[in-house]
């Protein structure tokens, strides 16, 4: 079967079934040419359907291989199987690394919190519009559009495409949102009514294209965005994270300008934390490591920061979350001034600083960083304060 079940949400009721019998073996073949020319990225599973108690199972991993490597390391590494317990393996996302790797992944997350029960945090997709060419918009249409009715500026909102978020910062691409939200009274804004009109062939075949007051459960306008964003304030707060919901780099920025985004976008509010020291989290080098254990990365080698993996984050709260904020303010700062060498200075304070506050050991923090000795001392390391 595919993979992808070891760490989606979808795949919890399949882990459940597999864990409650006995498991005997598991091949993971990811991004293999198992047969020429045909890309694969599944896993054979052999298991026993047992009450007895879970034992030792062999686990074998093939990651990118041509056909001709792969049949050859095939054959080779028959009697080359990891040995894993099954009681490390729940209805939780499966991660096949090694067992030291799986103690330092316990040990984040001990006394950490998800950011799905951290309280006043929320994680909302960007606008689906249902046709983008309609509703989003160029600079010279958007001036067009307020010139002709001052009005129109009310639902005009500067938006953010996936490949303009950067990691800390954004390029903004002078691309606009006409956001008809559901409900919206279209007679108040006849200058976009009639230019969305020049799109109807193309909205129409939506679930309610008629101009009447009737309205069934769930239905919109031909000339409505096709969300229900009951959540749209949250784009407009005074401080953000947003990022792509596919990236191949690791990228959280930060907006204050209130941005939207499309729907392979997402944005973190926070109401409690400063959104600048979950921003600080998000970007470091930690939780980038632990994304191994629950994210999946595309065929092309691509991060896929959808909404359920941000969610499982485990966040720790430091005492002093000013320290974070502070180093994440000078990094805005130099960013926009394009001095990317001082960036990764900053960057690798707030990673030691994370560390810490995780209480991870010189020695585990290699684990995530090898080259961790070229950047700090254990001695210095240890001397860090985080109280």
């Amino acid at each position: 079967t595919t993979n992808k079940f070891f760490n989606t949400g979808y795949g919890k009721p399949v882990r459940r079934l597999l864990t409650l019998n006995q498991i005997d073996r598991i091949i993971d073949f990811e991004q293999v040419e198992v047969f020429e020319n045909v890309l694969v990225s599944s896993v054979v599973l052999g298991i026993k359907k047992s009450i007895i108690e879970k034992k030792n199972f062999t686990y074998q991993k093939f990651y990118k291989l041509k056909n001709k490597e792969f049949r050859l390391h095939f054959v080779e590494s028959q009697s080359d199987f990891g040995k894993y317990e099954q009681k490390l393996l729940d209805e939780s996302e499966w991660s096949f690394s090694d067992n030291k790797e799986l103690i330092l992944k316990e040990k984040i997350e001990r006394g950490s919190c998800k950011i799905s029960d951290l309280e006043g945090v929320g994680v909302f997709r960007g606008v689906t519009t249902g046709y983008n060419p309609a509703f989003i918009i160029d600079t010279e249409t958007k001036d067009k559009l307020i010139s002709e009715d001052i009005n129109n500026e009310q639902i005009i909102k500067p938006l953010l495409q996936g490949r303009n978020i950067k990691k800390w910062i954004y390029n903004f691409n002078y691309e606009y949102l006409i956001f008809t939200k559901q409900g919206i009274n279209i007679e108040k804004y006849p200058i976009i009514k009639n230019y969305l009109r020049i799109f109807h062939t193309d909205l129409k075949p939506r679930k309610d294209d008629k101009e009447t007051t009737g309205r069934k459960p769930g239905a919109y306008k031909w000339y409505e965005i096709q969300d229900n964003t009951a959540y749209y304030p949250e784009f407009e707060r005074t401080e953000k994270i947003v990022w792509g919901l596919t990236a191949d780099k690791w990228a959280f920025a930060y907006d204050d300008n209130g941005h939207y985004l499309p729907s392979n976008g997402y944005i973190l509010t926070s109401k409690a934390l400063p959104a600048k020291y979950l921003l600080g989290m998000l970007n470091s080098n930690l939780l980038k490591y632990y994304f191994k254990f629950i994210g999946v990365v595309t065929a092309g080698g691509a991060y896929t920061l959808k909404y359920a993996t941000i969610q499982q984050f485990p966040i720790k709260i430091s005492t002093h979350p000013e320290v974070i904020t502070d180093f994440v303010d000078m990094i805005l700062f130099e960013a926009k001034q394009g001095k990317d060498t001082k960036i990764k200075e900053i960057e690798q304070h707030i990673n030691n600083h994370i560390y810490r506050l995780y209480d991870l050991t010189y020695t585990e923090v290699k684990v995530i960083d090898p080259d961790i000795e070229s950047k700090i001392s254990e001695a210095d390391y240890n001397a860090i304060n985080i109280a």
